[in-house]
């Protein structure tokens, strides 16, 4: 018996699907394979910024003593882990781990940029969103989560 898809699911399913979307747009502009080095702001650029306007001190040398130097080794670490992120959430593929892993990097995002001139209301609503994802049930439709359970339930019976 097909379970029918309610409203309330759907604009859950919405909310998830953009913010998996958000993430996946978010790469424009550190792409490989210089992730944006020269851009005028780039990723090189957010990463000098955290790193001159620190919201944790020991963070902010972390990112000048570290992160910059292998700037190419944390330019594809932040690729794949963000990608992830956004293609779990846009499917709707291990949600809850996508969400977790969104509200994780947006926790990171936030104490790396949150003294920065931008300021940290981007960030505060990028966890904000990602926490969402992950304590409300978005993954109930529109989602792989969801046909896997099905299929798991169908074979069950």
């Amino acid at each position: 018996m097909k379970s029918r898809i309610t409203a309330s699911d759907m604009w859950l399913a919405v909310l998830r699907i953009g913010v998996g979307a958000y993430w996946l747009y978010e790469q424009h502009w550190k792409l490989p394979p210089d992730f944006g080095l020269d851009a005028p702001r780039g990723l090189m650029f957010a990463f000098q910024e955290s790193a001159a306007h620190p919201t944790v001190h020991l963070y902010g040398d972390f990112i000048q003593r570290v992160v910059i130097p292998h700037f190419h080794v944390f330019g594809w670490l932040l690729l794949l882990t963000e990608a992830c992120i956004g293609l779990s959430l846009f499917l709707g593929a291990w949600t809850k781990v996508g969400a977790l892993g969104g509200v994780l990097q947006a926790v990171n995002l936030l104490v790396a940029q949150a003294s920065t001139p931008e300021g940290p209301w981007i960030y505060f609503g990028i966890l904000a969103a990602n926490l969402c994802v992950l304590a409300l049930p978005t993954e109930r439709s529109l989602s792989l989560d969801a046909r896997r359970i099905h299929t798991r339930r169908t074979e069950q019976s």
